[in-house]
C-alpha cells in the first residue's frame, strides 16, 4: 500500500525538470502576422501579442523583435507626421516579410501536428489524469476523433441483451469482502464527444460524484454478489472551451430544469478480458430514464482505490433532446460518453 498524501499540482511542477512556458520564438511570426493585417505602432502591438498567449510580453520585447525583423529586411518603418505631439514610428511588413510569414505558418502547422500527436498518445493512455488534463486544458477539440461525418445512429432504441446470457468468466468470489467506495470528485471526469458540421467538439466536466458497493478480491471485482451504486453528473459544469457552444448545449438539455444526470448500476458480468466487465443499469437524463449498458475497465489499485474507465455511444433523441443547431453549426445526435472515475473506500 502506498504511504503519504496524494501529490498535488504544485508538487508536480516542482518535480519537473523544465519550465512550463510557451515557445517565445513564435513572437517573431506573430508580429509579422499583426503587421500584415495592417501597419502599426510598436506600443499597440504589445496588447495584441498578449492575446496569442506567448507568455510575458512587454514593450522592450516588442521593440527588440521589431529591430530584429527590420534588420533582416522583413519589416520596414517610417515616421508618421503627427497631428499633435511627437512624430511616431510606424511599422509594416515588406514583400520578403510576407513570404517569410507564409513559411512560418507551415512551421507552426507542423509544430501543431507534432504536439497533437503527443496529446493523442497521452489521451490514448486512458488514465484518469489524461481525462482530467483533457478537460482542464480544453485541448480535445484539436484532436481528430475519427468519426464519420454522417450519423449512423438510428433513433430506434437498441435492444439490451440480458446479462444472464453472457459468459460468466472466472469470478468465483472466493476470499472476497464487501467494500463501500465513494467517488473522488476532483479525480472523476466525464467527457462528451460530439460530431458537428464544424468538426468534432468535446465537452467535459470534472466533479462526478457517487458511491459504489462491490465484492473485492485482490485486484478484481467479483460479480457473484452483484455490485450496486450510482453516479451523478452536474450538467452545468460541462465546458468545451467555446462559450457559444456551451451556452447552446446547456440550453438544449434544459439544465435549469434537469441539472443532474444519474446512472444507476443494477447488473454486472465479467468478460473474458482481465478487469473488463459489462454493466447494466438505468440512465436518467433530461427527465427521461432509459436502460443503459456498456463495457468498462475496472482496476483495484494496491492502495485500495477503484479506477473505472469506459465509454458508450448514446442517441440524444432517445432522451427527447433535439440536436443543437446554431447558425451554421449542427450537432449530430450520436454522442460518445467517456467516463473516467476514481473512488476510495468510505472513511479514508
Amino acid at each position: 500500500m502506498l504511504d503519504g498524501p496524494a501529490p498535488t499540482d504544485a508538487d508536480a511542477a516542482r518535480a519537473s525538470r523544465f519550465e512550463f512556458a510557451p515557445p517565445r520564438h513564435f513572437v517573431l511570426p506573430a508580429v509579422l502576422l499583426l503587421l500584415s493585417e495592417q501597419p502599426g505602432y510598436g506600443y499597440n502591438l504589445e496588447k495584441d501579442l498578449r492575446e496569442f498567449g506567448f507568455g510575458k510580453i512587454d514593450r522592450p520585447t516588442v521593440y527588440r523583435t521589431l529591430a530584429l525583423l527590420e534588420q533582416d529586411g522583413l519589416v520596414q518603418s517610417w515616421t508618421e507626421a503627427p497631428t499633435a505631439g511627437k512624430p511616431r514610428r510606424v511599422y509594416g511588413v515588406t514583400p520578403l516579410g510576407e513570404r517569410v510569414l507564409r513559411v512560418w505558418m507551415s512551421v507552426i502547422e507542423e509544430e501543431r501536428d507534432c504536439l497533437a500527436r503527443v496529446l493523442g498518445r497521452y489521451r490514448a493512455t486512458g488514465t484518469v489524469d489524461a481525462a482530467l488534463a483533457e478537460v482542464e486544458g480544453g485541448w480535445a477539440r484539436a484532436l481528430d476523433l475519427g468519426w464519420s461525418p454522417v450519423s449512423p445512429i438510428s433513433p430506434s432504441p437498441r435492444r439490451v441483451e440480458p446479462l444472464a446470457t453472457l459468459p460468466s468468466g472466472t469470478d468465483a468470489g472466493v476470499g472476497t469482502h464487501r467494500v463501500h467506495f465513494r467517488l473522488v470528485p476532483e479525480r472523476s471526469v466525464v467527457l462528451l464527444d460530439v460530431r458537428s458540421t464544424v468538426g468534432p467538439i468535446s465537452f467535459g466536466a470534472i466533479g462526478v460524484t457517487g458511491a459504489l458497493e462491490a465484492e473485492v478480491a485482490a485486484d478484481r471485482v467479483s460479480c457473484v454478489n452483484q455490485p450496486a451504486g450510482f453516479i451523478e453528473i452536474a450538467l452545468d459544469g460541462l465546458r468545451s472551451g467555446n462559450g457559444l457552444y456551451d451556452a447552446e448545449l446547456l440550453r438544449r438539455i434544459d439544465v435549469r430544469r434537469f441539472p443532474i444526470a444519474r446512472l444507476e448500476l443494477s447488473r454486472c458480468a465479467p468478460l473474458s478480458s482481465a478487469n473488463r466487465y459489462r454493466l447494466q443499469g438505468e440512465l436518467a437524463f433530461h427527465g427521461v430514464t432509459q436502460p443503459a449498458d456498456g463495457t468498462v475497465n475496472v482496476t483495484v489499485k494496491p492502495d485500495g482505490r477503484l479506477v473505472v474507465t469506459g465509454e458508450h455511444v448514446f442517441d440524444i433523441r432517445s432522451f427527447a433532446v433535439p440536436s443543437p443547431t446554431m447558425l451554421m453549426l449542427r450537432i449530430y445526435p450520436d454522442v460518445r460518453v467517456r467516463l473516467q472515475i476514481e473512488a476510495q473506500t468510505d472513511g479514508t
